[in-house]
């Protein structure tokens, strides 16, 4: 045993112990390789082809991506913040709000938007919108993800008495609820009446929480909030915005927009509810509605794909609540998170995230939004495709030696966690040591750059439940590129059984997942005979392999 280890670290480690070699690769990891076989293949055009830099374009794709806007609000805390742009909302509509409603609609946003499972859509978000809106789309943006009701388990005790009588929650056996639409009667609840003709709703309909039921209750709160303050028309302006932000629709069947559909549905509105919306006010309830929805998307526009990526991160623990407790979480539950986000970015058609009506946005900004999106987009899919690779071969690991863990029982813990033991390691650190640059293995591969940075080096900001950087992720991608990630995707399973994992495994070099299998037995001790035999074999399939290649 002790001989294979020794044989393990010289060939699958040169730098094991060597102190000088390892200060040089944390150099390297910053430094531009140019040596003649750099694989730099971008399957994403770095510009949008675009001249995105004219005045017009650029000012409103900045304005919808804006990152970190909390700061550009006056006040020392959020809380004194929410209550200035309240206040500054309703007196710019020639309302004066007093001191015990700003601090109660205050509180209100800032409790929905603070939960367990908010990371992105968080009180921060709701700035980063507002930044120079109007009055009554500052106001939308402040309530419009207030209700966020599958990722906050259902409505809170005092969301349930501030909605009551809008919906009907039924248990279902599998522990979900079915969220039902009351009888909805003008006479009983003209508000209610209202938002459901302008969401499209009919009484007793099931609501979905990806088809409007979030931004439906959200409106409705709004618009009890600030029913005492506002006329009839601005809350229906209100309603309105806060519609247009259910995102990715797609064309209606009609072949109207969404945009095109919600004009029409105001109008309707307007004439059954005598609601004296003349048509130029109509068309412009929807521009700012319009302009609202995209603001809420605005993300997609960044040319920062790692800040992209970042935002992208924040939204796993809100779908999957098993990320949020991020010491425990399994092999399978990030495996399944990272499958169903993946799908997600699969199947999104770049050309539904923003939309446009009537000239706004025009139609040269409408082109550079859609083409930053599709490369965002394309980005997601990549990055994704690799973290999903990295996290099957542990998942193949860990089936093959006793069935799914908890991943820290392979990776190690997540710094921070245990920070008064400063003697803790993680694998990736381990695996960044000893192979500072895993393109410089084996043959050319083409492969993103910059995606091969981010998941290398890392993400921008950190996550309570991931490392910013993907070390297993890197070194695969590293190593096999685009194409063999693509080989490597048709063979990942979820969940891994032990009869597809030894098939998958087979698709990646046999050294790489002998270094891998290896650095999990230093982890995980209770495994750690298995593991080695797989790194033996596989170690073993490797040098066979090398044995009987022609001398160069």
């Amino acid at each position: 045993m002790k001989t294979f280890v020794l044989s393990v670290q010289e060939d699958l480690f040169p730098n094991y112990g060597n102190i000088e070699a390892i200060a040089l690769s944390k150099i390297q990891l910053n430094e531009e390789k140019d040596d003649g076989a750099k694989r730099s293949m971008c399957t994403r055009s770095s510009s949008s082809g675009l001249n995105d830099e004219d005045a017009c374009v650029s000012s409103y794709v900045r304005r919808i991506s804006l990152q970190n806007a909390t700061s550009t609000f006056a006040g020392h805390t959020c809380l004194d913040k929410l209550i200035k742009v309240f206040q500054s909302s309703l007196e710019a509509l020639e309302v004066k709000p007093n001191d015990t409603d700003l601090e109660k609609w205050a509180c209100i946003v800032h409790e929905c938007m603070s939960g367990n499972g908010r990371n992105f859509h968080s009180v921060k978000h709701v700035f980063d919108i507002s930044v120079d809106a109007e009055p009554l789309q500052t106001l939308s943006a402040m309530f419009h993800d207030c209700i966020y009701y599958n990722v906050d388990g259902g409505l809170s005790f005092k969301m349930n008495e501030m909605l009551k009588g809008i919906i009907v929650q039924d248990k279902m056996s599998c522990g979900t609820c079915d969220v039902r639409l009351v009888d909805v009667d003008a006479h009983d609840d003209i508000l209610l009446a209202i938002a459901t003709s302008i969401f499209g709703f009919k009484s007793h309909q099931t609501l979905l929480p990806f088809a409007g039921l979030n931004e439906f209750l959200s409106a409705m709160l709004a618009c009890r909030e600030l029913e005492k303050s506002l006329t009839l028309k601005q809350l229906v302006r209100i309603v309105v915005c806060i519609e247009a932000t259910i995102p990715f629709r797609k064309e209606e069947k009609q072949g109207k927009s969404a945009s095109e559909a919600q004009y029409d549905r105001l109008i309707l509105t307007n004439d059954k509810f005598d609601l004296n919306f003349t048509e130029e006010e109509a068309i412009y309830a929807i521009k700012m509605a319009t302009d609202l929805g995209n603001r809420d998307v605005g993300n997609f526009t960044t040319s920062d794909t790692a800040h992209f990526l970042d935002n992208t991160w924040k939204l796993l623990p809100e779908s999957n609540e098993h990320l949020r407790e991020s010491s425990t979480y399994t092999m399978f539950e990030y495996q399944l998170a990272l499958k169903n986000m993946e799908g997600f970015f699969n199947f999104l058609d770049p050309t539904t995230v923003y939309h446009s009506f009537r000239g706004m946005p025009l139609p040269q900004i409408m082109s550079v939004m859609e083409k930053k999106a599709e490369m965002n987009i394309c980005a997601a899919r990549c990055y994704l495709g690799a973290k999903l690779v990295g996290i099957a071969v542990l998942s193949s690991l860990a089936v093959l030696t006793g069935g799914d863990i908890p991943i820290a029982m392979f990776m190690g813990d997540l710094p921070g966690q245990e920070d008064e033991d400063r003697n803790l390691f993680h694998l990736g650190e381990i695996l960044n040591r000893e192979c500072p640059d895993p393109r410089r293995i084996g043959e050319f591969v083409e492969l993103d750059e910059e995606i091969f940075n981010i998941l290398h080096v890392g993400r921008k900001h950190a996550t309570k439940f991931d490392l910013t950087n993907s070390p297993i992720a890197a070194f695969l991608y590293g190593i096999i590129g685009d194409k063999g990630m693509q080989l490597s995707k048709k063979y990942v399973t979820y969940p891994m059984t032990v009869e597809n994992s030894p098939k998958f495994l087979q698709t990646l070099p046999p050294k790489a997942v002998a270094t891998i299998a290896y650095l999990c037995a230093q982890f995980a001790q209770t495994r750690k005979p298995k593991l080695v035999d797989i790194a033996l074999e596989y170690f073993n399939s490797h040098s066979s392999t090398k044995a009987k290649c022609p001398p160069s």
